[in-house]
């Protein structure tokens, strides 16, 4: 112990001449912030995370940690024990499934309170298994580039803890730490993970940091293991929108030098001839009128190209910006399938601002106005009136399907497939999809797919996918109220009908709705045929028993409520699920325009073995472009969408809900008016204020903050 402490201690000393301190939060073992083993009372700023692995015999962790809000940080993990086997396979070892959850309740921002600490509470392992789960409180005392934690936690933390935290420069921080960890209650399949008690209960090591948010820890924990670190620091909120004037296209032979230059009909044709090819918008309708103020241009257009709603209105924006002359109003109108939704009007002045990238004092950008977008442009048979059309598209794309915990034989299987699809984007309100997906290789321990009993459609069959027609369309004079169908194949589970109802009041601030489901069994094995009754789970396998009803309904009232500051929505469901079962679904949903991270938890009168609720899990919808980078030729509006559930490794009947393609929230999250404003003035904001990357980082740094509860509810 005394040798490892002081070659860590060498090692920050030799650092410690290179100067300048770059505070930033470090990651624990197990991924919540924190010294080694134990948390500490600081968090990452809002909307920053981290993920990564770490390797501490007998334990292995994967992680996903993050600030979900200002003022909560949450860690999903998976926790590998290397003493215990987990299943019947060799190599498989056993595999523990935990959130964790930390609530910052006061934070010191004020250095002349040097004496006040930042207190946190939370809870480990509060879902899954809870092998682990501990309750704690938590103090953390800052003074510059040194802190000190002390806390107290139950259970496995076992009492009061403690250490050290010396950030020693940009590149090198010293934690140590007092740990009385309870390592006797790390027990799975009834064998003591760590087989004898700990020498030591002291930790010490460093953490090695980079520029671009690579970090690297190493340790010597119990007295008598050295454990290694490797993370990524991810930055959820980071904005999409480039800064540089380069990534927009403006050619010349869009430009408009006036309005009287040529007539009004070659103009139209110009501008929509310009918009298509330039961005990635479609079924684009231009209107031109001419007021006593001025000239006044309406551009109703669909979004096919881009994940997010609010750049592909950006875009728009600087594209006729640069290419159009004065104009008093601009009114931009997005469509789905032909169907208006959201309707935005800039003042003319705005264009002038965005051109300039330099947004002035008055602000025009607050003087637009969002509201839901009743009724297509009208009068067409009015001269000066361009409109757009359908698009069709036929592709292929390769689709790779991991699976995480969920046999019992492996730690780790997946399945890649070729997936065929045709994607019809119709007018008034009706879109088409057909989805053959082909697998060719499938990593598997049986003939039969992976062998998952409880997941028989997860095979090597080509099967439908998904195929079925979808609807939408808002009715009334304020285009609030919106019914919306799909139906046919739904995954690879369902067959059958979705049909939503929503009515959404202050600009998607609340809503309120039903949703009605027919629907029975596909045959796992068939390219798309249907069980003559239903497919039942059993322990070790299923089985088809004609005899039971094969069309069965789900029916929910619903009710949500969005929060601005913060785009999270929160949502109650009530009513009949797909196995009979009734109760409710809450779910909440935090939203980074185009990236979704959600939480949801159903309770109905069937409950799973063992727990005081039927089952709870994690939603994430990741677009293509947060990964390849649209400004690199690759834009792209596919955004992958994953439901995992953190209890068992199968489903049990109960609490289950059927296939969708497009549920009212996937489709109309991004389009209220009250989200579409937030984001589009946080891209102009962006795109207006800083002109190269250095400087754009540093906006998206400053723009991220990090608040305790009290403050937040204070304020």
């Amino acid at each position: 112990m005394q040798k490892a402490v002081k070659i860590l201690l060498g090692v920050a000393l030799l650092a410690g001449a290179s100067g300048g301190v770059a505070l930033a939060s470090t990651a624990s073992n197990n991924g919540v912030t924190g010294l080694w083993e134990y948390p500490s009372a600081e968090m990452p700023d809002d909307g920053v995370g981290r993920f990564g692995y770490t390797y501490d015999t007998p334990y292995a962790y994967y992680f996903l940690d993050m600030a979900y809000l200002p003022w909560l940080e949450i860690n999903a993990r998976f926790t590998l024990f290397d003493s215990i086997g987990g299943g019947a396979g060799e190599g498989r070892r056993y595999i523990d499934k935990a959130l964790d959850l930390k609530a910052m309740l006061w934070r010191n921002k004020n250095p002349k309170l040097w004496y006040l600490p930042s207190i946190a509470g939370g809870v480990a392992d509060i879902m899954g298994t809870e092998l682990m789960k501990s309750w704690y409180w938590v103090a953390t005392w800052r003074w510059g580039d040194l802190a000190a934690t002390v806390g107290w936690g139950t259970d496995r933390l076992n009492g009061v803890f403690g250490g050290l935290e010396w950030d020693v420069n940009n590149w090198l921080t010293v934690k140590a730490e007092y740990s009385p960890l309870d390592y006797t209650r790390d027990v799975g399949s009834g064998q003591r993970v760590l087989k004898e008690g700990p020498s030591q209960k002291y930790n010490v090591g460093i953490v090695l940091k980079t520029p671009f948010g690579l970090e690297g820890s190493v340790s010597y924990q119990r007295g008598d293991e050295w454990a290694f670190t490797i993370s990524q620091r991810l930055n959820f909120d980071g904005t999409l929108l480039g800064a540089s004037r380069k990534h927009i296209n403006t050619p010349d032979e869009t430009r408009i030098p006036c309005w009287d230059s040529t007539t009004n009909e070659e103009i139209l044709a110009k501008l929509k001839s310009g918009l298509e090819k330039y961005t990635r918008v479609r079924d684009v309708d231009l209107k031109l009128e001419e007021t006593e103020e001025g000239h006044k241009l309406s551009v109703a257009y669909e979004n096919y190209g881009y994940s997010s709603h609010a750049e592909a209105m950006v875009r728009l924006l600087i594209l006729l910006s640069e290419v159009m002359p004065e104009t008093t109003e601009l009114v931009l109108i997005q469509k789905n399938a032909g169907i208006p939704i959201v309707k935005a009007s800039f003042p003319g002045e705005l264009l002038f601002d965005i051109r300039a990238r330099c947004l002035r004092e008055e602000d025009s950008l607050h003087s637009a106005v969002f509201t839901w977008a009743a009724k297509e442009l009208e009068d067409a048979d009015e001269e000066h009136i361009l409109r757009g059309k359908a698009q069709n598209e036929v592709k292929a794309m390769l689709v790779y399907e991991p699976r995480i915990d969920q046999t019992l034989t492996e730690e780790y299987m997946d399945r890649w497939s070729i997936d065929l699809l045709y994607n019809g984007r119709y007018s008034h309100g009706w879109d088409g999809i057909i989805d053959i997906r082909f697998p060719f290789y499938v990593h598997a321990d049986t003939g039969d797919g992976l062998g998952l009993w409880w997941e028989k459609d997860f095979n090597d069959k080509i099967r439908i996918q998904n195929a079925a027609m979808m609807y939408a369309n808002h009715f009334g004079s304020e285009g609030r109220f919106w019914l919306i169908g799909e139906g046919g194949y739904l995954d690879e589970e369902w067959f059958g009908l979705n049909l939503w109802s929503r009515y959404y009041g202050r600009n998607g601030k609340w809503w309120l709705g039903t949703r009605l489901s027919e629907f029975r069994d596909r045959d796992p094995y068939s390219f798309g045929g249907l069980v003559d009754g239903r497919y039942r789970y059993f322990t070790g396998g299923t089985a088809e028993v004609p005899d039971e009803e094969e069309w069965r309904t789900l029916a929910f009232v619903q009710g949500g409520y969005h929060f601005t500051d913060l785009d999270v929505d929160v949502q109650v469901d009530y009513g009949k699920f797909a196995d009979g079962d009734k109760g409710f679904k809450y779910s909440v949903v935090r939203h980074w325009d185009d990236l979704a991270l959600g939480f949801w938890y159903i309770d109905t009168d069937v409950h799973t073995s063992g727990k005081d609720f039927t089952r709870a899990g994690v939603h994430m919808e990741i677009p293509a472009e947060r990964w390849f980078g649209s400004w690199f030729g690759n834009s792209s509006a596919y955004i992958w969408e994953q439901n995992t559930i953190l209890q068992s490794t199968w489903e049990s009947e109960a609490g289950r809900d059927l296939g969708v393609i497009r549920t009212p929230e996937r489709m109309m999250s991004q389009l209220r008016p009250i989200a579409m404003k937030r984001n589009v003035e946080r891209l102009l904001n962006t795109y207006c204020s800083y002109s190269d990357d250095e400087n754009q980082s540093k906006l998206e740094e400053d723009a991220l903050k990090t608040q305790s509860l009290l403050e937040y509810i204070v304020h």
